[in-house]
C-alpha cells in the first residue's frame, strides 16, 4: 500500500494536465488579417461565423454576442419574458443563468435536479410552474444534453417556452441531432475557458424567424426594440471561426477519453461516472462530471472533501462542484426583491443538496485532451486513496479541508 501524498508520500501525478486554450498560426494569421483590414467592428467576418455555425448545426439562424449570460439575457427578451413572469431553472449551475432571469426582472424558480445526471429534472420542474410561468431553461450541465424529449413535451403540453442554457454543450447531440436546434432558443458561451473559445462571446441559436429579427433588432440599432449593444469584434469572430476549425477533433478525443476514463472508474466502488441517457448521442465534455457515495464515504469515515484534498495531493486536479444558486446571499438581496417584485423561493432541494455538498466533483475539460495513460492516473489516484481510507479518516479526522 503507497503511503498517500498528502501524507508525504510521493504522487501518482507529478506532471500537469493539458493547458486551455489551445492556439495555433491560423488564429495568429486571422487576427492579424482582421488587424489589417481595419474593420473591426462586428462585420464580414462575424456573419461568415455565422453562416458556418447555422450550417453546422442545422439551425435557421445563429446569431454571435459578446457573452453567453446576454446571449440568454437576450432570448428572454426577445420572448417578451420580463416583470410578473416566472422562469424554472435548476440550481445546480453557473450564476449566468439566473443573473439572465433576472436582468429581465422576471422572478427564478429553482426546481431540483436528476441524481444520476445532475440536469434538470422533468417532473421537478413540472411541479413548479404556475399560471406565471412562461418559460424553463434546461441547462446542459458540463455539456451532456438535458432529457430534452420529457423537457419539450412538457412544455409544449404547459404552452411555456423551453430555452436551452447549452453555454458549455457546443457540439453536443440528443438523438443525433445537435443541441442547438431544440426548444425555443439556445444559447452557447464562447468565454476563454469554453470548448469554443474567443475570450468572451456568446452564440444564439433558433429556428423562430420572427424571435431572430427581434434579437438581431436589439442588436442592430432599429427602434422596435430597446438597442443594447452586445455585438461581437471582428477580433473575436475570427477567433471564434478557427477555433471552430479543431472542435470537432477535440470532441471525438474527449469522448474518447470520457469513455476510457468511465469504464475506470465504475471499477471503483465508492465513486461512479453520471448517467447518460440513451439519447445523448454527442457530449461536449465541458466538464467530466463523477458522483462520490456519500453514505459508502461515511462508513468510512470520510467525505468527499477529504477525498478531493487527498486526490489533488496525488497530482488530479479534481475539484467539487456548484454550490446550489439558492444559497447565494445576492438571490435574497433586497435588489433582487426590488428587480422582481417579490422574494426568490430559497427553499433547500434535496438532489442538488447532496450533488453540491456531498457526492459531486468534476474535471476540467482539457484533462480530457490527454492520454489514456493520463486517464488511468485520475482513476489510480481514486484507488490509492481507498485503500488508504482509514489513515486518511484518521489522520484528517474533523479537520476543515
Amino acid at each position: 500500500m503507497s503511503k498517500l501524498a498528502i501524507f508525504g508520500g510521493t504522487p501518482v501525478r507529478s506532471e500537469p494536465y493539458p493547458g486551455w486554450p489551445t492556439v495555433s498560426e491560423k488564429d495568429e494569421q486571422g487576427i492579424a488579417q482582421v488587424y489589417l483590414s481595419g474593420k473591426w467592428s462586428k462585420g464580414e467576418v462575424a456573419a461568415e461565423f455565422e453562416r458556418r455555425f447555422s450550417e453546422r448545426t442545422g439551425v435557421r439562424h445563429a446569431i454571435v454576442t459578446t457573452s453567453g449570460t446576454v446571449s440568454l439575457e437576450m432570448i428572454l427578451r426577445g420572448l417578451d419574458i420580463g416583470y410578473g413572469d416566472e422562469v424554472i431553472l435548476p440550481p445546480y449551475t453557473f450564476i449566468a443563468t439566473l443573473s439572465s432571469i433576472l436582468a429581465v426582472s422576471a422572478t427564478p424558480v429553482f426546481a431540483d435536479i436528476d441524481p444520476e445526471t445532475y440536469n434538470i429534472c422533468p417532473a421537478a420542474a413540472e411541479s413548479k410552474i404556475t399560471d406565471k410561468t412562461r418559460a424553463i431553461i434546461a441547462v446542459a450541465v458540463g455539456g451532456c444534453p438535458p432529457s430534452i424529449d420529457r423537457l419539450t413535451e412538457l412544455a409544449n403540453r404547459k404552452g411555456i417556452y423551453l430555452i436551452l442554457d447549452a453555454a458549455q454543450a457546443v457540439g453536443a447531440k440528443w438523438s443525433g441531432k445537435d443541441i442547438a436546434g431544440f426548444g425555443d432558443a439556445a444559447e452557447f458561451s464562447c468565454q476563454n475557458t469554453k470548448n469554443l473559445p474567443s475570450g468572451e462571446g456568446g452564440i444564439i441559436t433558433t429556428n423562430d424567424d420572427a424571435l431572430c429579427s427581434r434579437i438581431r433588432s436589439m442588436l442592430d440599432g432599429s427602434h422596435d426594440k430597446f438597442y443594447t449593444d452586445h455585438n461581437v469584434t471582428e477580433f473575436h469572430a475570427s477567433i471564434l471561426s478557427t477555433q471552430l476549425d479543431k472542435l470537432d477533433d477535440e470532441i471525438i478525443r474527449r469522448e474518447r477519453m470520457a469513455a476510457y476514463l468511465d469504464a475506470r472508474l465504475n471499477m471503483l466502488p465508492f465513486v461512479r461516472p453520471m448517467k447518460r441517457e440513451k439519447e445523448v448521442t454527442v457530449n461536449a465534455y465541458h466538464l467530466y462530471l463523477m458522483r462520490f457515495d456519500s453514505e459508502m464515504l461515511a462508513e468510512k469515515g470520510l467525505t468527499r472533501d477529504m477525498v478531493l484534498h487527498a486526490v489533488n495531493a496525488e497530482g488530479i486536479p479534481l475539484t467539487p462542484g456548484y454550490m446550489p444558486l439558492y444559497s447565494f446571499q445576492s438571490v435574497n438581496s433586497d435588489a433582487v426583491e426590488r428587480m422582481t417584485g417579490r422574494k426568490t423561493d430559497t427553499s433547500p432541494l434535496e438532489n442538488c443538496e447532496r450533488a453540491s455538498y456531498h457526492e459531486g466533483a468534476w474535471l476540467f475539460q482539457s484533462v480530457l485532451l490527454a492520454d489514456t495513460e493520463d486517464m488511468d492516473d485520475i482513476a489510480d489516484a481514486l484507488e490509492k486513496v481507498w485503500e488508504n481510507a482509514g489513515e486518511l479518516a484518521a489522520r484528517l479526522g474533523k479537520e476543515s479541508v
